[in-house]
């Protein structure tokens, strides 16, 4: 069994202060820094978060990242581009499970929500379309983000496990050039890489 815990937090102290069993894996939802303080209220600072994933990488066990939602805005590919190259420079990649992307997307009700709450937003001010059901970007949009940001990370082809979470699986075979045959393959290929890097950490522990 693998169990992760994802945040965007970093109240990391009884991880810290407690052993923690090697299939546990921490993740962080990361953005830039001005997404964070406009649209992220009351969480940790990017700094604040990747300071928290070294800690617990430093201790020995696997952390992660995902970049879900990505926001599309003024700026966006230096600003990802700048987390990847941050993120390459302090990890170990055998100490990074994974790294997943996903765009911003909306289904109604949550729209409706958000513009019950009247929190200072300028997520619902964005040109999203709807595609089944959902508002996101267009597919050329989605494509850029995660081509984008995947190059950046060139450093880690190979050594860590990259997917889109929820995305159109036209998207696959263009941002990594390979897809799975279903969902099945890609739970498997998944689950492999993330118990080769946990078998990884138990050797570097014992």
């Amino acid at each position: 069994m693998i169990l992760e815990f994802k945040t965007k937090s970093d109240n990391i102290d009884y991880l810290l202060e407690n052993p923690i069993p090697a299939n546990i894996i921490t993740t962080w939802s990361l953005n830039p820094q001005s997404v964070i303080e406009h649209e992220e209220h009351r969480t940790a600072s990017l700094n604040r978060r990747v300071k928290a994933a070294l800690k617990i990488a430093k201790k020995g066990n696997l952390v992660g990242f995902h970049f879900h939602p990505m926001v599309y805005h003024e700026g966006w590919q230096e600003s990802y581009e700048a987390i990847a190259k941050t993120l390459i420079e302090k990890f170990d990649p055998a100490k990074v499970a994974m790294v997943s992307m996903g765009a911003l997307t909306f289904i109604k009700p949550v729209i409706k929500k958000l513009r019950r709450r009247g929190l200072a937003s300028k997520i619902l001010q964005m040109p999203l379309v709807q595609t089944n059901g959902k508002f996101s970007y267009t597919f050329e949009q989605k494509q850029k983000l995660f081509s984008t940001l995947y190059n950046a990370f060139e450093p880690w082809h190979g050594k860590i496990f990259f997917y889109l979470c929820m995305e159109d699986i036209g998207l696959w075979k263009r941002v990594f050039g390979h897809e799975y045959l279903d969902n099945e393959a890609f739970e498997k290929a998944m689950c492999e890489s993330y118990m080769s890097k946990i078998e990884g950490v138990k050797r570097c522990t014992s």
